[in-house]
């Protein structure tokens, strides 16, 4: 099963830098170049120097952004810019949040964990990956020999990890409140009693990757090529990807919905759609001209998703600016779970949105899909209103529980890309990770 394992953490020097908001990032996968050069421009010891990494930050000193990347992290550490933990550890690293009035804290901690072949089954997933796996993450781990960011993994509640996790003496590192006003705090447990009855623990179950199919991927990859190259054995630090564990049940583990929004496939008008969609599904038309502004718009669109019917997904035309609800008739829903051949899967609402709106209503290959172009995938629901244009259609998803993207898992299927949205997101650069062979 799941071979966890503590390291030498790296993180941002409070010495000299007290405050770090500057100085760390959201994920990379969630921001485009602009936004990347601005948080770079305002520090230049941001950690997408490295994450997101640009020969120009180098000032023609590499010849490419990779090299530039090892320039800077191994220059970092020399100036002290980065603390380097010279006992190994593991990083509990909590993340509180406001809903409403409410304040929640999810808890979690950082670890290495060894990026076994999916065929293991000892790291589960629960999305389908594009076809093409960018060559990025893996030159960058090349060139660097470190890892900037961790895969977001669960793991199925045990009371003996918690009781573990709770009872240790931990030294808080670093603390920072991002733009969303979410706070993200850092902390080391190193003492080894702890570490090694969380590994015993750990080799007895199962991990689950919430957030980062691609990089798992990758880093199993890297695995196989550096083995290649050196081989180390199993207890080498290639075998092993930067990875932050949250319990399944932790009260502060959410997941939200990720909206889709389709471009219309050529020549085909919003009468063409519905006319389609009609003879799979009962539309339920509302109205939300009485709504006043995007707040009150997306509030609507919510409510209508969540308690019109149990698949129910709420439609708008970006041309009409029409709004209803499909709610699959008892024969779509039948031929559903012949096509899909797994209730789990059948259960969730975007592969009533793939196998029943695209793939039968629209004759659309949803593999064939480009996101930024023929799709585009938006978790804010008031952003999603925003960017509708005519020639489009805006489909509100109900969000997928965490027991269905276990089930899922567990089963040994996939869902839809984009099928989760797990909330709030990890910073990047808390804790990094650096490989010593």
């Amino acid at each position: 099963m799941a071979s966890i394992t503590p390291f030498k953490g790296v993180y941002y020097n409070t010495e000299l830098f007290p405050d770090i908001r500057d100085l760390v990032a959201p994920p990379y996968d969630i921001v485009d170049k602009a936004e990347r050069d601005g948080f770079v421009q305002k520090n230049p010891k941001n950690i997408f120097a490295l994450e997101l990494p640009d020969e120009k930050d180098c000032k023609g000193q590499k010849v490419n952004k990779y090299q530039c990347a090892a320039y800077l992290f191994h220059k970092w550490l020399k100036e002290r810019v980065l603390s380097h933990d010279i006992a190994p550890a593991i990083y509990p690293y909590d993340v509180e949040y406001q809903d409403g009035d409410k304040k929640i804290v999810r808890r979690g901690f950082v670890s290495l964990v060894r990026a076994d072949d999916w065929e293991k089954r000892t790291i589960l997933p629960h999305e389908r990956t594009f076809a093409k796996v960018t060559e990025d993450r893996f030159l960058l781990r090349s060139a660097t020999k470190a890892q900037f960011s961790q895969i977001f993994m669960i793991y199925r509640h045990n009371k003996d990890v918690s009781s573990c996790l709770d009872s240790a003496h931990r030294e808080q590192l670093l603390q920072v409140e991002d733009p969303l006003g979410v706070l993200h705090t850092l902390w080391k447990i190193s003492d080894e009693e702890t570490l090694n009855a969380l590994k015993e623990q750990f080799a007895s179950m199962q991990l689950y990757i919430a957030d980062g199919h691609h990089r798992y991927t990758t880093a199993i990859r890297y695995r196989k090529e550096m083995e290649a190259r050196y081989g180390l054995g199993p207890d080498a630090p290639y075998n092993f990807t930067l990875a932050y564990l949250v319990d399944a049940k932790d009260p502060g583990l959410v997941v939200l919905p990720t909206h889709r929004l389709l471009n219309l496939p050529d020549g085909m008008s919003e009468q063409d759609v519905k006319d389609r969609l009609s003879n799979l599904f009962h539309i339920k038309s509302f109205d939300i001209s009485d709504a006043t502004g995007l707040v009150e718009q997306a509030d609507t669109f919510e409510d209508v998703t969540a308690t019109t019917c149990s698949q129910g997904i709420s439609v708008m035309l970006g041309h009409s600016r029409q709004s209803f609800v499909l709610c699959p008739k008892d024969e779509a829903r039948e031929e559903l779970l012949k096509g899909v051949e797994h209730k789990e899967l059948a259960d969730l609402d975007v592969v009533v949105l793939e196998e029943l709106v695209f793939k039968r209503a629209l004759g659309i290959d949803p593999d064939r899909l480009e996101a930024g172009r023929d799709i585009h995938f938006i978790a804010d629901s008031q952003r999603a209103l925003e960017s509708l244009k005519p020639g489009q259609m805006l489909f509100f998803m109900h969000p997928t529980k965490v027991e269905q993207v276990l089930a899922v898992a567990d089963a040994g299927l996939c869902m839809p890309h984009k099928s989760t949205f797990f909330y709030p997101k990890i910073l990047t650069g808390m804790v990094m990770s650096k490989e010593e062979f």
